[in-house]
């Protein structure tokens, strides 16, 4: 059946249906609004690029749109990538929304499943090409047009084995839909078997489903407010593969057709955007000429229109499709006659349902009005009563349940937390009892307390976050950090940065997965430049997992280019880390090798137990290693497990790098991929000349970073300073510096600050990567060096050393928690891990002792300890031996 609509009044029907009414007089009409076909430039961009969470488009590549929709095209060529693991984009449909609110939260849509590597054939409109030919293969291709319809075409040339493949993506005047049509050439003497195919990438967060008498699949995430459909004509849409579902398109039950010599076949679908599930199916079945009957259902309650109520139309037992309210309060779509069960939730209202006869010539439906929630405003300050970015935590009880505000890719609700950049805001909420956490990291007291919220009531929440803990010369930072742009994830970049705000990040470089990125804009949109100090980074994200990951900031950030400018990944990891680090130009940046197995890096690269050398010139170009988590300092392996997937304890074999020679700070940093909690249970502080985010130079942050001028924790704030005396002057120096002790003797000073949500028990120092027996403090054994209050250990502790050392000081609260404050991570431990002092006790230079802590690695038979491991590229001296 040809399912293409011609009629003027059928496709005024579609519009009806999908967009609402604002826009029907316009398409009945016959607007003179021509579609359009554009590539995407500097001159371009602002007037044609789409917005939405998951928009990948960079210059170069082509936009389809017309009055109601926007397309992006992938520029078909070999290197297009949309981030980290949707690959291979070019000539597949990479960003698809509506025109009136662009929201796109695609991934990609693949033709052929991408099998066939396609290249740039043509454009034009009404039939007419305004590029062909040779134009058309130019590596810079520009596509211009406007018409009734304007058409891309990208192609495949015939291979052995392989059919010619043609995909001609085309876009007509007031249509709410992309037709996709793919014709399959063969141009060979013998017969091809071809399976028709594509496959779609819609990530977490939607569901996937299908309607067989409508031959659609759908793809909906309602928290988003966006679906997709496919239709196909002629054959039948078989679904598999699971969260990356693979469309295949069958004739009597068989996708794969045999394809004569010199014959061909052609498969079309159509591509819908919508708002949400109904509009998808309100398409599909204006595209199979089915009568459809408007409906509009309103949602309110005492206090006006209810936005974002999940309305869900039931057929007997069966849904038939669902969508969410807008700010007036109203779903509009259209249905099939028949009788319906409306269904309407709502993560603050309670549920109400009610029977619906949906036929032509029915009555409005009588509004929705639920029970109104209750309201909690707050108005939250620092000590100082300003504004201040901030989580707050909502625990139901007395039978009353947690609220779910929304999802973990979220920005300020986000399941039972609300964040906020500023202290204010109004969160409609059911009546009940609940305690309230509230917090600004582990710098400032929480505030608890309980709430009771009664229906259509204010109940206030006001409240002072006092800064109990002193950091003056420090700054809290985390080197690593992820959302929606590296592609492994969903989450809203604009949540994270607001995570981040929220528990007190001074500095924080942006390091999407493979894709130079900044945070800027997010800091503007919550007016906090001047509250948290970021660059652009990266992390180079290549296999083998976990050895080949790193990070680098400052790098030099080129908007709307492939991988914002940053570098590819290599399969052998030294190649990768080396060009990261010789990235523009050599220049003065962080390199940070992320969650490495040390002991693949070190010594043993393909984990058999035989030593080869492993990795290992890759720390030559290596400025920090991470080493979470950090607790596993008090608990050292027992023997060595190699394991490709399994790090180990990355902190024990950092103390035996440490031992070898090796001056590489270690770092904790949270990887966060999600919005819940996300951000700010692990972080480090670093050194620094001001207090003031406003003022930092990220410079600054990486020199001292590259000098060990840091300390590692999950919430304990420690200071580590060590001084000795020595003829003419004392020599002294704090974390990451250097200290001349002849004789041996110096005084370790440390001071440990918490504020009033956990607590720490025990303080450890580390000699050479070994716990000294009585260098070790506990609560229960010398309670007069510990205190309840914020400063809970403030002691100086005298060393002997018998010969040159790298002095560690860890704390940690055993039998303690974290706590609630800080969600699922709160399990853990409270703990503290400073970077190393080296002391040079004979007077010779600092030397590693070489000592493997009782676990010898499987080094090769030549290696022989580095003393002082300085790294070959040149930003930067490396060595970390400077006076303080």
């Amino acid at each position: 059946m040809n399912r293409w609509l011609n009629s003027a009044l059928s496709r005024t029907l579609v519009v009806a249906a999908v967009f609402g009414a604002a826009v029907v007089g316009a398409a009945a009409a016959g607007s003179s609004a021509a579609a359009e076909l554009e590539t995407l430039t500097p001159e371009t961009w602002e007037e044609y690029a789409p917005q939405g969470k998951e928009v990948d488009c960079i210059y170069g590549d082509y936009v389809l749109r017309n009055d109601l929709i926007t397309a992006v095209i992938a520029q078909p060529v070999a290197t297009r990538n949309a981030n980290m693991t949707v690959r291979n984009v070019g000539g597949a449909v990479i960003d698809l929304t509506s025109r009136d609110r662009p929201n796109d939260q695609l991934s990609a849509f693949y033709p052929g499943a991408a099998e066939f590597p396609l290249k740039l054939l043509g454009c034009g409109a009404n039939g007419e090409p305004t590029l062909s030919g040779e134009a058309a293969a130019e590596p810079a291709a520009h596509c211009a047009a406007r018409g009734q319809t304007v058409y891309l075409e990208v192609h495949a040339p015939a291979e052995e084995g392989r059919p010619a493949v043609k995909t001609r993506y085309e876009l007509s005047d007031g249509s709410p839909w992309l037709v996709v049509r793919t014709t399959y050439f063969n141009s060979h003497t013998q017969p091809l078997e071809v399976t028709l195919q594509d496959s779609l990438r819609a990530d977490r967060g939607f569901e996937l489903g299908e309607d067989d008498p409508l031959n659609l699949f759908w793809a909906y995430d309602p928290w988003w407010n966006q679906a997709y459909g496919v239709v196909a004509d002629e054959a039948r849409i078989m679904v598999s593969g699971g969260a990356r579902p693979l469309l295949q398109y069958a004739h009597a039950g068989n996708a794969k057709i045999a394809l004569a010599p010199q014959s061909s076949h052609t498969l079309v679908r159509r591509l819908i955007p919508a708002r949400n599930l109904l509009e998808v199916k309100a398409a599909a079945r204006q595209l199979a000429e089915h009568q459809d009957h408007p409906l509009r259902v309103r949602v309110e309650d005492a206090q006006g229109p209810v936005e974002g109520a999940f309305v869900t139309l039931a057929r007997g037992e069966s849904r038939y499709g669902w969508g969410r309210t807008d700010a007036s309060g109203l779903l509009e779509t259209s249905l099939p006659a028949g009788e319906y069960t409306a269904t309407v939730t709502s993560p603050v209202h309670p549920e109400a349902s009610r029977a619906i006869d949906v036929k032509e010539g029915s009555r409005p439906v009588e509004p929705f009005v639920l029970a109104e929630p209750g309201y909690v405003v707050a108005n939250l300050r620092d000590g100082e009563g300003e504004a201040i970015a901030c989580k707050v935590e909502f625990v139901g009880l007395s039978g009353t349940e947690s609220p779910d505000f929304g999802p973990d890719t979220g920005i300020y609700g986000v399941k039972n937390l609300r964040y906020t950049p500023n202290g204010e805001f109004r969160q409609p909420i059911r009546a009940g009892n609940y305690l309230v956490r509230i917090s600004h990291g582990p710098e400032y007291d929480a505030l608890v307390e309980e709430i009771e919220v009664r229906e259509g009531e204010v109940t206030n929440l006001r409240g002072a976050l006092n800064r109990s803990v002193d950091t003056t010369g420090w700054v809290s930072s985390d080197f690593h950090s992820h959302s929606s742009p590296s592609g492994d994830n969903t989450s809203s970049q604009r949540g994270r940065v607001l995570n981040l705000l929220a528990e007190h990040l001074e500095f924080a470089p942006c390091t999407e997965h493979n894709r130079i990125s900044t945070y800027v804009p997010d800091l503007e949109y919550f007016g906090a430049v001047d509250r948290m100090a970021t660059c652009t980074g990266m992390e180079l994200t290549g296999s083998p997992l976990p050895v080949n990951h790193q990070n680098a900031f400052p790098l030099v950030h080129q908007p709307r280019t492939q991988d914002g400018g940053g570098p590819v990944t290599d399969p052998d990891p030294i190649v990768q880390v080396e060009r990261l680090a010789m990235w523009d130009n050599a220049s003065d940046k962080l390199v940070q090798g992320n969650h490495p197995n040390l002991l693949q890096v070190l010594a043993d690269r393909d984990l058999d137990g035989q030593g080869d050398g492993g990795f290992e010139p890759m720390i030559g170009f290596m400025d920090v290693i991470e080493v979470h988590p950090p607790g596993e300092i008090f608990n050292p392996p027992s023997s060595l497990e190699p394991s490709a997937r399994d790090r180990g304890n990355t902190i024990f074999h950092w103390l035996q790098m440490l031992n070898l020679g090796y001056r590489v700070p270690g770092v904790v940093n949270t990887d966060a991929h999600y919005n819940f909690h996300g951000s700010g249970w692990l972080r480090n502080y670093i050194r620094s000349e001001t207090d003031d985010p406003a003022e930092i130079d990220c410079m600054d942050m990486v020199h001292a970073a590259e000098h060990g001028e840091l300390v590692m924790t999950n919430g304990p704030f420690m200071e580590v300073y060590l001084q000795a005396e020595r003829p003419g002057r004392n020599s002294a120096s704090g974390v990451g510096g250097n200290v001349s002790a002849p004789g041996g003797k110096a005084d370790l000073s440390v001071k440990i600050q918490c504020p009033n949500w956990f607590d720490i028990n025990r303080v450890q120092v580390f000699v050479n990567g070994r716990p000294v027996e009585h260098l070790n403090f506990t609560r229960r054994a010398n309670p007069d060096r510990f205190s309840d209050e914020t400063v809970k250990f403030d002691s100086v502790i005298p060393l002997e050393l018998d010969a040159d050392a790298h002095v560690i000081v860890a704390t940690i609260g055993e039998g303690l928690k974290l706590g609630p404050v800080m969600g699922p991570a709160g399990e853990t431990a409270p703990v503290a891990v400073s970077n190393p002092i080296f002391v040079d006790v004979d007077g010779n230079g600092f030397k590693a002792n070489g000592d493997l802590l009782g676990l010898p690695l499987p080094l090769p038979s030549d290696f022989k300890p580095s003393h002082g491991h300085h790294h070959s590229h040149s930003h930067g001296d490396h060595s970390h031996e400077h006076p303080h």
